[in-house]
């Protein structure tokens, strides 16, 4: 399974991050992730402009974590 991560920090305070993993109704190839996550980052920070873009990734076979 692949998964596009994204990684956003506070613009106001840099060491406040989060990952953002946008869901897909398919599975996506590493291609797609590659290729989408320029997409999906832009449209993020346009719905919030308070984060800026601080990477990215696309993870291959490790399990989601969910929060606590």
């Amino acid at each position: 399974m692949i998964e596009l991560v994204l990684v956003y920090c506070l613009i106001a305070d840099a060491k406040t991050c989060v990952e953002k993993r946008p869901t897909f109704e398919e599975e996506i190839t590493e291609q797609a992730c590659l290729m989408d996550a320029e997409r999906y980052a832009i449209a993020y920070v346009n719905e919030h402009p308070e984060w800026r873009l601080a990477g990215w990734r696309c993870e291959i076979g490790v399990p989601r974590q969910d929060p606590a």
